[in-house]
Order: C-alpha cells, then structure tokens, then sequence
C-alpha cells in the first residue's frame, strides 16, 4: 500500500511484529546455551515465548489487509503477478544471498539441486518458512475472499481453530495413519497450521469497523485474557523447557496467548491517534527486508563474535542486539532509497527521450 493509504494500526502493528522477531532470533543463542535451571534463562525463555506473537500476528495483518482492500484487487491475476514481484522475487534473493554467504564461508558445498530444496522447504534459515506459508495462502486468495465474504466468522473460526491445531500438532501422525511410512517434518510449512490467525484476519478485514467496534465493547475482557494467558504461557514454557515439569497441553496455551495478544495489541494500536513519523513510516515499509536479512545479520555477527572471547552471555546479547537492529534497519532502509532514487532517474530519463522524440 502507498503510505496514503495505510491506516495508523496497521503500521503500528507490522512495526511491533517486525521488531519482536527480531528480538525473539537473537534471544535464541542465550536460551540455547544458559543454565535451564538460572534466572537468567527464565527471563529471556518468557520473554522469546511472548515475543512469538509477531508471525501470527503477520498472517493476522495478511489476512485482514486481503479483504479490507479486497476492492483493489479486481483482477486476480494482477494481484497474484503483485505478491510475485513483493513477496517471492525478494525471497528468492535472500534464500540466494543467504546461500552464497554460507557457501564462501565453508558450511557446505555448492549445489544447485540443494540451493533448490532450501528453496521450496524454506530451511536454509529458520525464518524462511514464513513466506513459504504464506505463498501458500496467496495462491488460496479466491478461497479465503469467499469464505470471508459467504460465512460467519462464528462458525469458520472455530473450525479453523481445530484445524491449525490438528495440523500444528498431530500433521505427521496423520499423515502416518492415512500413508503409512511417510516422514513429512515440514509441519510448519503448511498454510493449515496457521489458518485461524488468517481466517481471523481475513474476517476482521471483512467488515473492518464492526470489527474495532468489537474490539473496543470487549477490550476489558480482552485484556484480561491476554494477561491471564501470557502469565500462564510464561510459566508453562518455563517449566517445561527448563525440563523440571511435562507440559503436555503447553502449545494449546500458547495458541491462545496468542489470540488474546493480538486482539489486545489491536486494541492499543487503534487506540493510539499520534501521526507515524517519517523514519517509523519508512521502516514500516522496509519491514519485509528486514524480516528477510536480519537473520543474516545475526548470523555474521555470531561469526564474528566469537574473536572477542566474551565469556558472558548478557554482554554478548547486549552487543547482539546494539549491532543486528542498526544493521538490519539501516541496510533495508538504504536498500529502498537506493531502489526509489533508481527508479526516480530512469523514469526521468525516460521522459527526456520521449521529450526528444
């Protein structure tokens, strides 16, 4: 969308999004290596589980922006040509960029029919498979635009619900029922996985007023499911990560965590009247990049870390996240006025030759 027409809440929320998944991979490597049983993992274990909120959040925003600018999109082969060109041509460099940079730096040998599986499963980084999800639902757009528009979000979402978490949870003992043998560890790759938070989104854009309307009767209770939930998640994982108690129902509650989060972080961000300023609306726009290149950024980071011998894992992090967030940003940022001052020249020299002509 032009910044025209990008409402305030959505930019709001696509920049809280884009900020915790940042956060969420650079907290990986202290959850990886410090003591389960120290205060230190407890905190940055519940602050990565909450942050975890910000890829439904983005399948929510996908679905709701398909149908509040459903009008947009008459022609569907236009939009599919669209998400081609914004959302998998840029995939597609990235998985490439990544690649190279993981080939010249010896961790493994170069191979296209290897550069090709990374490619469609989305595993050379562990963010990719992300836009291999939503691909999935692009190429679905004719089917979420008519349930949205044929059905009650009361009866869809809650079948919706049961199907993401049959998928998220049980795919592969599904799969062994229905073909016995088959090994399919791609779980997360599947759009079902993640259908209620699109649906949802999808429902929301659908009637978009009605929708903030709800949200603001509700906000009471909504806040104080997202506490009661977040609370409940955070010591769940605790538990169970920390390998002191079996959390068997862990990701049920994860799920709804998440549901309520969303909902609650809606209803701050409509409620929020400030004008976006420049830098924050750029950033907005630069936020699929930053998604795409901030593992990378990391990645890098941690190869190079290494010559200082820190020996504390709170130092590293701080240092981690001084660098990745100023890298990631800047680099997209610079990388679309780099595009836009491109594009801004050869359409005036393309005028000065019609001029000629």
């Amino acid at each position: 969308m032009s910044q025209g027409t990008r409402k305030k809440e959505l930019s709001l929320l696509n920049l809280l999004f884009c900020i915790l998944v940042v956060l969420i991979h650079c907290l990986s490597q202290p959850v990886t290596v410090l003591d389960h049983n120290s205060w230190q993992f407890a905190l940055v274990l519940c602050v990565q589980r909450l942050a975890f909120v910000s890829v439904p959040g983005f399948f929510f925003l996908s679905g709701l922006k398909l149908t509040l600018f459903a009008d947009r999109h008459r022609s569907l082969i236009k939009y599919w040509l669209g998400r081609v060109r914004t959302i998998l041509f840029p995939y597609i460099l990235a998985v490439a960029i990544y690649y190279l940079y993981f080939w010249t730096h010896h961790y493994f040998p170069f191979s296209l029919a290897d550069f090709g599986g990374y490619l469609v499963r989305g595993d050379l980084s562990s963010h990719f498979y992300f836009v291999v999800a939503l691909m999935q639902f692009v190429v679905l757009t004719p089917l979420f635009l008519w349930l949205a528009r044929r059905f009650d979000p009361a009866i869809l979402l809650p079948f919706a619900l049961g199907l993401t978490w049959l998928s998220s949870l049980y795919l592969q003992p599904i799969l062994s029922t229905i073909l016995p043998g088959v090994e399919f560890p791609y779980g997360d790759r599947v759009f079902l996985s993640y259908l209620v938070y699109y649906l949802a989104g999808c429902c929301a854009g659908q009637a978009y007023p009605k929708f903030l309307a709800l949200l603001e009767h509700n906000a009471p209770l909504i806040a104080v499911l997202a506490v009661v939930f977040a609370a409940w998640d955070a010591g769940a994982s605790w538990l169970g990560f920390s390998g002191r108690q079996s959390i068997p129902y862990l990701e049920l509650v994860h799920t709804l965590y998440i549901l309520s989060a969303i909902l609650l972080l809606f209803v701050l961000a409509s409620r929020d009247r400030t004008p976006l300023s420049r830098f924050w609306a750029a950033v907005d726009r630069a936020s699929y990049l930053i998604y795409l290149y901030h593992c990378l950024a990391i990645v890098i980071f941690n190869d190079q870390v290494i010559r200082l011998n820190l020996s504390s894992v709170g130092t590293e992090l701080v240092l981690r996240l001084l660098v990745v967030y100023p890298v990631t940003i800047g680099g997209a940022l610079l990388w679309q006025w780099m595009m836009r001052a491109l594009r801004q020249h050869l359409t005036s020299s393309g005028r000065r030759v019609g001029t000629r002509l």
